[in-house]
């Protein structure tokens, strides 16, 4: 019995103390110092001569707008690059004439 007791003894201690040093941890979450999420959104756009393009806002970063674009006569797949902006700016991309915008995103720069 008195085996019992310090075996049950011992690892209450054990116990305690490892949750005291969970407790003390600190975690990645609290830093003050941790990065912001790159995030975008676009949102399609028809110009007044009929090209298509993207409007596309970005967080967390200065980022460039780009858009992959797909040619209606011959399905050729080609990418277009828009203005570098500061992060919550919007960069506007646009496809050629007879031209969609398959893809649309901003880029880290």
């Amino acid at each position: 019995m008195h085996v019992r007791q310090r075996v049950t003894g011992t690892v209450a201690a054990l116990a305690l103390a490892a949750s005291g040093l969970l407790a003390a941890a600190p975690t990645a979450s609290a830093s003050a110092s941790a990065p912001a999420a790159f995030s975008c959104s676009a949102r399609l756009v028809t110009g007044s001569g009929g090209h298509r393009g993207a409007e596309i806002r970005c967080t967390g970063s200065s980022f460039t707008g780009v858009v992959d674009c797909k040619r209606t006569d011959n399905g050729y797949v080609y990418r277009h690059f828009g203005n570098r902006v500061p992060s919550g700016g919007t960069s506007t991309v646009w496809c050629d004439l007879n031209a969609t915008v398959i893809q649309a995103y901003g880029t880290p720069s």
